[in-house]
């Protein structure tokens, strides 16, 4: 170790100067003494054997030293040790050996070789006793040995009793002593973890749940992560810390665990609390007969509260797309006059993203508006259904508004109003079920263009709702192949999206047939849209890990190259926010091969894989970037043009300079599909961020790009992405202080996202609808308070830099660089929020989304003098 190494270094250097300068007197005092100890502990009487042990016994308990240098009796009985062991080994058995041996595995501690255990051997010859009395260094160099021993017999099969005995004593002595996080190493390491809930109490177990939290993220196995985690669920239920306990059942994705801390739960605001958490996440709860909370849990507070920022924050007023394109301070070179029903269509989508959510505009929610008319086809149908981003949440004024365009006689307004039905309602439960009702009589309509935008529609607006009846009614269309292509896959979206994470096998039964049925008929399977099977393959494991491997397996049927990408966006997708090395590995490989262009698309889903699984966690995005960086460097044009989109999964809403600066080179690239890739995923990375460096940048390439009318289309997308809902949303799937994840908002960007990688024949083609995927991820990115009514109020709160506390000594600060602002306010990706004053007490220690308080009994005001 680091410490032998550096007395080896100083015993040379004492060589040296020993004839400059002799031992001072206290030393040598000590030296002399130690010496005659080992002398007498080596005599035959064992009586005094005994009293020179105890006597170095008491030396080396009393000597004190610092941190950096070895206590002195240590030192001194350096060079004794190997005539010590020796002497070990040739007593007879008895009490005397077995305190010898106590005092060996002491002195073997500084003074072993590397890697022999003898520490630990002499520790079990030993009298088992006094062990907590050595205090912490050894306590610690001992679990250290006690790991390794244990992995080795393990494996070897041999019996490990012994030294579970010891960590049943090592591990109070570290509760007792806030060494926690030694104690979960140690438990970890010999597979024991629960047993540290029995040794918790009021002041640790907090910072026990929040270690195990922590390591979660780096456990070898999904067992051992559920294991950990559902510790804590324990541990949080046993001290009712209920919310705390939701946001781990929440993680691990259990209907069971969510029912369970509901129905222990007791405190009626704490409930309320928990349906606001379980609203955010649009988790699947059965609240029964309990009306009130099934009202928090269905989301449907959520206009009048956005609104209600919006005039607080005084951003009430409609913006147009010019305002939002500022074209006057473009640098003008040419006046080229684009195809103008592609500009307006552009318009239609960034009016409708940056007004989402404020129900009125200055396009479409106007008396006797007559913009839809300047786009044509299906620019009508996207123009048409962008009225349900802007009167997102709004259910009731939204149907109504909508309603006019479901009578029209052109096909293409009347898809139109079916999309909007379904983005309008999304995110939100409604007890009258309004979109099923209007759009499940159109999955029959003879019309292919009106059961395209009904299957759409229904995707977005139940998205996670895991409904058998939308099953029943959208498995055939994925099947049926007098439909067409493109509605049969959106059909797999859909079912994809509405079982999101929930592994359903009877949709994956669909999908996999059907995928093996075309594959049989000669083109069936070319063209973009068969990618979109493998997508909705892939949402149903978003995130859930090992559930996917029959599938991936069943997926070998497939021959045809569809096939190589449905495996890699199929796992890709579930190890989303795992982090697994193993799997970014793994797509990192599929990179590396160099293929003809026609053969290479699946390493496209590579390239996204491995940002998917990155996602979320600090340390593999920063390594995912560094790939991502290479890749550019040496990669194939296939892998280059996914690069842009990967950049952007792992900075959703989060505009980091390093890869603003990235993607504005490649949104110059010399391949067009790397430069329209580049110029979306500025958008997605300032989304709702109102980013002014990315503005600029923006600005600039609408210039550069002036006379090519599909990468302007693009830049006009990215500006309206930029501004969304006037900066006061997100598209970030994370959320509850980045520990969770909402699969929906995944979901739908993983849509948006392979869309991306074609986009002349989505996007840029006939089938932009497929942007409206960006909308079941917005969320505005609020702290609101209220009170044990749910009325708004106002309160003073600190905003700052989140800091992980984790495994921290004592009670560190949570957040750094705050500044006091009063509720409601806005969080930026890496803010934490706490309550400036002890006014109030939170429902929840996790300040984001809402947030209810209560007075507190026991505040007194400051009295001014």
């Amino acid at each position: 170790s680091l410490r032998t190494k550096k007395k080896d270094d100083k015993d040379k250097k004492k060589k040296q100067d020993k004839e400059k300068k002799e031992l001072s007197e206290e030393d040598k005092q000590i030296k002399e003494n130690l010496d005659l100890l080992v002398e007498r502990v080596q005599d035959p009487d064992d009586g005094v054997a005994k009293l020179a042990l105890d006597t170095i016994v008491s030396e080396l308990k009393t000597s004190t030293s610092s941190m950096t240098s070895v206590p002195k009796p240590l030192k001194f009985l350096r060079p004794h040790y190997s005539k010590l062991t020796e002497h070990y080994s040739k007593m007879s058995a008895g009490n005397l050996k077995g305190f010898f041996a106590d005092v060996l595995s002491i002195l073997a501690t500084t003074m072993q070789k590397e890697g022999s255990r003898e520490s630990l051997k002499y520790r079990l010859h030993g009298t088992k006793e006094g062990l907590t009395s050595w205090g912490h260094e050894y306590i610690r160099s001992l679990s250290g040995e006690i790991a390794e021993e244990h992995r080795e017999r393990v494996e070897n099969g041999a019996d490990v009793k012994e030294l579970l005995e010891l960590v049943e004593e090592i591990v109070p002595f570290n509760m007792k002593h806030n060494a926690e996080c030694d104690a979960i190493d140690l438990l970890s390491e010999v597979e024991k973890v629960p047993m540290i809930i029995d040794l918790c109490e009021e002041a640790t177990f907090g910072r026990v749940c929040l270690y195990l939290q922590g390591l979660a993220n780096y456990s070898a196995t999904q067992a051992d992560k559920i294991l950990y985690l559902k510790v804590c669920i324990t541990l949080y239920l046993k001290y009712k810390m209920y919310p705390l306990a939701l946001r781990v059942a929440l993680k691990l994705n259990d209907t069971k665990d969510v029912a369970n801390i509901f129905s222990s739960c007791e405190d009626r605001l704490v409930q309320k609390q928990m349906a606001f958490i379980i609203s955010r996440r649009k988790f699947n709860h059965d609240f029964e007969d309990d009306d009130e909370l099934k009202e928090i849990a269905s989301g449907e507070s959520l206009s009048k509260h956005f609104i209600n920022l919006a005039k607080e924050l005084d951003v009430l007023e409609p913006k147009l797309p010019e305002q939002i394109y500022k074209s006057h301070l473009e640098e003008k070179r040419t006046t080229a006059v684009l195809d103008s029903a592609k500009q307006n269509l552009a318009s239609s989508f960034v009016n409708a993203f940056v007004n989402a959510g404020f129900c009125k505009d200055e396009l479409m929610t106007v008396n006797d508006s007559k913009w839809v008319y300047k786009n044509k086809d299906m620019g009508m149908m996207s123009t048409v259904g962008s009225l349900g981003a802007l009167l997102l949440w709004g259910i009731d004024e939204g149907l109504t508004q909508i309603d006019k365009y479901q009578w029209s006689s052109d096909p293409h307004l009347k898809a139109g109003a079916l999309l909007a039905f379904g983005l309008v309602t999304s995110g939100v439960k409604n007890e009258c079920d309004p979109a099923w009702a209007l759009l499940g009589e159109q999955l029959e309509a003879e019309d292919p263009l009106l059961r395209l935008s009904a299957v759409v529609g229904l995707g977005y607006a139940y998205a996670g709702s895991c409904r058998e009846d939308l099953m029943e009614n959208l498995t055939p269309t994925i099947v049926d192949t007098a439909c067409t292509i493109e509605c049969s896959a959106m059909a797999a979206v859909s079912l994809g999206l509405i079982f999101v994470s929930s592994c359903n096998d009877e949709v994956a039964q669909a999908i996999l047939q059907t995928l093996i049925e075309r594959q049989a008929v000669e083109g069936a399977l070319s063209g973009v849209w068969p990618h979109f099977f493998a997508l909705g393959l892939g949402l149903l494991y978003l995130g859930q890990q090992d559930a996917v491997e029959a599938t991936l397996a069943a997926l070998d049927a497939i021959s045809h190259p569809v096939g190589k990408y449905a495996k890699l966006t199929v796992e890709g997708l579930a190890f989303a926010n795992s982090g697994d090395v193993l799997h970014v590995q793994k797509m990192l490989h599929t990179c590396t091969e160099h293929l003809e262009e026609s053969e290479s698309f699946h390493q496209a889903a590579a390239v996204l894989g491995i940002s998917m699984i990155a996602i979320g966690e600090e340390v593999g995005s920063e390594m995912a970037i560094r790939s991502l960086d290479h890749i550019l460097q040496y990669g194939e044009l296939p892998l280059r043009r996914a690069v842009p989109v990967a950049l952007a999964l792992l900075h959703l809403s989060n505009p980091k300079v390093t890869v603003i600066d990235t993607l504005s080179k490649l949104s110059h690239d010399a391949d067009q599909d790397v430069a329209l890739g580049a110029i979306i995923s500025m958008g997605l990375i300032g989304a709702g961020t109102n980013n002014a460096r990315l503005a600029g940048l923006l600005r600039q390439l609408a210039a550069y790009y002036a006379k090519d009318s599909s990468a302007l289309f693009m830049v006009r997308i990215a500006q309206g992405l930029l501004y969304m809902g006037k900066g006061l949303l997100t598209i970030n799937p994370l959320f509850s202080d980045r520990f969770l994840l909402d699969p929906i908002a995944l979901g739908s960007l993983a849509v948006l996202a392979h869309s991306i990688l074609n986009l002349k024949n989505t996007i840029l083609g006939k089938s932009h609808y497929l942007l409206f995927n960006i909308v079941p991820a917005m969320r505005p990115r609020w702290l609101i308070t209220v009170d044990e009514e749910l009325k708004e109020i106002k309160v003073p709160v600190r905003v700052g830099q989140a800091v992980d506390v984790t495994g921290q000594a004592g009670r560190p600060k949570q957040i750094t660089g705050f500044q006091t602002r009063t509720t409601p306010v806005l969080l930026n990706y890496m803010d934490r929020a706490e309550l400036a004053t002890e006014e109030y007490l939170p429902a929840t220690p996790v300040l984001e989304d809402f947030v209810i308080l209560k007075k507190n009994p026991d505040y007194k005001p400051h009295m001014n003098d």
